[in-house]
């Protein structure tokens, strides 16, 4: 409690005290004396009803056994004030429970003491309770407010971490796809770059082809920057992830320098934009780690689809004999795995760099 509150309580116990000593010195309530000490010991512990609760109400309740010819014109407030208090700010909960009951004791004792009838004792029981129980209610109230402040607060800062979670996955996303566009072009320029390089020193005659796939290659790559920039989610119908696609991706790989086989078989599913965007990004990547990594070896790239499952796999020659490094390439291809709720897997065996992805079909109504 600030001082304020304390201040305000004090200047309130004042005023009740001093109205009621007025009364009592005009107009007698007890024998001389016993009016006086009554109003004190009822009134002033009022100035410590909200940093002592419980102790003031025990004591001024005390005062009420005072046998009285009268009753304090005020002293109804003062009680109403006192025991709202002790519902409000009296703890622990017991406290709270024998204090009133030791007060409503009080109360019946008192007013049998007095003039009045018998019956006015339900009064004197009433304007105990009845505000510890509004305390309390009010006290219960508070409580249910601040959790529910709380509450909301809590599910502010849950709702800002999944922005900016979304932000990071969003940002991530951006990433991939830069990495999956830059990745394979700039390998494909690299490799036309090499080949117009050689024929400079040979035949320059024949440097026109590749410095000709360059041109096309660098503003195809800037086209897919501009596409992925302006759309930060995946294109809803993208004219290159289609069987075509797969077939001039390949087509562009072989002219660029990356030897490479593609099978497709199965029957292709209609629609699953998602699927065939990530089928389509997989063997890209699959074609770019094998000329980025292993130049002049052949890569072997495969497309099954079945009616539940489309599966991706490619086999290029290596020197390595470890497993390979995780790799931001690697890491991409698992993450649309993954995100579609697919199987990602990437070894060394016999010789051959393998990577294997495995797609589900969709289900109707499903975000994928």
């Amino acid at each position: 409690m600030n001082l304020r509150t304390q201040r305000m309580d004090v200047f309130l116990a004042v005023v009740l005290t001093a109205a009621g000593l007025v009364q009592t010195l005009l107009f007698p309530i007890a024998q001389p004396g016993l009016g006086v000490l009554y109003v004190l010991g009822s009134t002033l512990p009022l100035a410590w009803r909200r940093s002592y609760p419980i102790e003031s109400a025990a004591v001024s309740s005390a005062f009420w056994l005072i046998p009285l010819d009268g009753y304090p014109l005020l002293g109804f407030i003062a009680v109403i004030l006192q025991f709202y208090a002790v519902g409000v700010h009296g703890s622990p909960r017991r406290a709270v429970w024998l204090v009133t009951a030791w007060a409503s004791v009080a109360s019946v004792i008192g007013t049998l003491l007095g003039p009045e009838l018998p019956v006015a004792a339900i009064g004197g029981v009433l304007v105990v309770v009845a505000p510890v129980v509004a305390g309390q209610i009010v006290t219960h109230q508070r409580k249910q407010t601040q959790a529910l402040l709380r509450l909301s607060h809590e599910l502010e800062a849950e709702k800002r971490k999944v922005r900016e979670a979304a932000v990071s996955e969003e940002r991530a996303r951006i990433t991939q796809e830069l990495h999956d566009v830059l990745g394979h072009e700039l390998t494909l320029i690299a490799v036309q770059a090499e080949a117009a390089s050689a024929a400079l020193r040979l035949a320059p005659d024949r440097a026109a082809a590749p410095v000709e796939a360059i041109r096309e290659t660098a503003h195809r790559t800037l086209r897919e920057i501009r596409s992925t920039l302006d759309v930060v989610a995946p294109a809803t119908d993208p004219t290159d992830a289609t069987v075509d696609g797969l077939a001039d991706l390949a087509r562009r790989a072989r002219e660029a320098g990356i030897a490479n086989s593609l099978e497709l078989t199965g029957t292709p599913w209609p629609g699953q934009t998602p699927v065939w965007l990530a089928v389509h990004r997989i063997v890209r990547e699959c074609l770019t780690n094998a000329g980025r990594h292993a130049p002049g070896t052949p890569v072997e790239v495969g497309v099954h689809w079945s009616p539940d499952l489309v599966t991706v796999t490619s086999a290029n020659p290596t020197e390595a004999r470890t497993q390979p490094a995780a790799s931001r390439g690697l890491a991409g291809m698992r993450h649309r795995a993954e995100i579609l709720g697919g199987t990602f897997a990437a070894a060394v065996r016999d010789g051959m760099f393998r990577v294997q992805v495995t797609l589900p079909l969709a289900e109707s109504g499903s975000p994928r």
